[in-house]
């Protein structure tokens, strides 16, 4: 059975309990996914899109659009051992579906050089390299229009 997507909010307490049990049971997802390492939940108040994929009660991935000084941008992260088992590709579709209702006009991301599968994942959805943000990091982007 494939997981349910589903919508979530920073004010509903049941929301940011299933939150908080993903980036529990992240593991080393967290290495490569740094979103809530420097943020609070409040920060899904400026979100456009906020989901989790969740199985028997339990989130297995995260998605945001998460719009900053005016740039959209898109993360996603899965727990470590449901890795490879396509719900990175699951929660794109759900984020760029959003992305479209919400018609936007550009989506960027940054991605971990390193971080082969991710950097695939992205570029088999239409994403690009654009430039070096550090040493280590690229930002990637997604023209719709």
């Amino acid at each position: 059975m494939k997981p349910l997507y589903r919508k979530i909010k920073a004010g509903n307490e049941e929301d940011i309990a299933l939150l908080s049990e993903f980036i529990k049971n992240a593991g080393s997802t967290l290495e490569n996914f740094r979103y809530f390492a420097s943020r609070s939940f409040n920060v899904l108040n400026s979100h456009l899109e906020t989901g989790l994929l969740i199985k028997d009660n339990t989130p297995l991935a995260y998605g945001h659009l998460d719009v900053e000084n005016g740039t959209t941008w898109l993360g996603i992260a899965v727990i470590e051992k449901e890795k490879g088992k396509g719900l990175g590709a699951q929660m794109m579709n759900e984020l760029l579906n959003a992305a479209v209702q919400h018609q936007c006009k550009v989506i960027c991301l940054s991605v971990d050089k390193v971080n082969f599968p991710a950097i695939s994942l992205y570029e088999k959805f239409g994403f690009r390299i654009e430039k070096e943000l550090s040493d280590t990091i690229y930002k990637m982007n997604k023209n719709f229009y």
